[in-house]
């Protein structure tokens, strides 16, 4: 009889063996390692796991979870999903210390970088960590993005009937809830520094040539349900823009999106002259927010949406 163990899970044993009772062990090294910061995510952690592990192989991913500063049942949820995740728990409430942690507790690559409620699928990791293999010139990736806003009210479903039309959606590698690193993409940088957009400077470490989005599979952004919940993501988005900007200006220079060129598209689109203006409208409420939020030394806070996490 064989036994299959994932080497994450075998610190004391250093190789392939055979016992006297005819057992073989043989032990698998992860194909990809998947850090998932999780903050009161109770009501979805289980949702985004199950996706990741349905299909896969036992020890094919190493998964780790890192609690920051819950006070919610999601260590417990996560740890149902038993020896194929591991929970790690810390008091401190920030994502940045989350990514660091789960950092030091994983050992393959690629290593990508999930949030709690995204919904990635086995393939899709498969697909990305194929496009970051030792050698290849991609550095960081992720799959494309899907937005399920098909049962969102009206004016939301129109925000995003107009954003993933947009080049910023459709021609560049989105990491808004997933990214992943090659060994030698996470080699640019030594920890994830203290900033509110993760995924822009995750997206900006590397050149356009250097990231890539995947063409056959996908992950689903769920976003919010209510034009609250959307301006509260988005204010967040442009804040974190502005300090990205000022702490990292050397890396606005891998920045191949072109807010003029898109506004072009709206006015020279009919089939965007309805949604058009809502989308406009909620960017520029969004904008005045963080500007407001800068000269009021907020730019670090967080605003979260939980309505769609309902």
């Amino acid at each position: 009889m064989q036994v299959t163990l994932p080497i994450a899970h075998t610190s004391r044993i250093q190789r392939e063996g055979s016992f006297e009772d005819g057992v073989t062990l043989k032990l698998v090294r992860p194909i990809a390692s998947i850090v998932i910061p999780a903050n009161n995510e109770a009501l979805v952690i289980e949702r985004g796991l199950a996706a990741i592990l349905e299909g896969s192989a036992p020890g094919e991913f190493e998964i780790v979870v890192v609690c920051n500063g819950c006070s919610d049942d999601t260590a417990d949820r996560a740890r149902r999903f038993g020896s194929q995740v591991k929970v790690v728990e810390t008091a401190t409430p920030s994502k940045i210390h989350a990514l660091n942690l789960g950092d030091q507790q994983v050992t393959a690559f690629p290593r990508f970088y999930v949030d709690a409620d995204i919904q990635i699928s086995a393939a899709a990791v498969r697909d990305v960590a194929a496009l970051l293999g030792e050698g290849s010139p991609i550095l960081v990736a992720a799959p494309r993005a899907v937005v399920a806003y098909e049962d969102r009210p009206f004016l939301v479903r129109a925000f995003y009937r107009i954003w993933t039309r947009l080049p910023y959606f459709s021609e560049n590698m989105i990491g808004s809830g997933v990214y992943a690193f090659s060994r030698q993409g996470r080699a640019r940088f030594d920890q994830f520094p203290e900033i509110t957009a993760d995924d822009e400077f995750a997206r900006l470490i590397a050149s356009p040539s250097e990231r890539s989005s995947s063409a056959a599979t996908t992950f689903t952004i769920h976003p919010p349900r209510t034009v609250r919940g959307l301006l509260d993501i988005m204010t967040r988005a442009r804040s974190g823009m502005y300090e990205f900007r000022e702490k990292f200006p050397n890396l606005s220079t891998n920045n191949n999106t072109d807010a003029g060129r898109s506004l072009r598209i709206i006015a020279t689109s009919p089939s965007m002259w309805r949604d058009g203006p809502i989308y406009l409208g909620i960017m520029a409420i969004a904008k005045l927010r963080a500007h407001q939020r800068q000269r009021q030394g907020r730019s670090r806070g967080w605003e979260r949406d939980d309505s769609s996490r309902q």
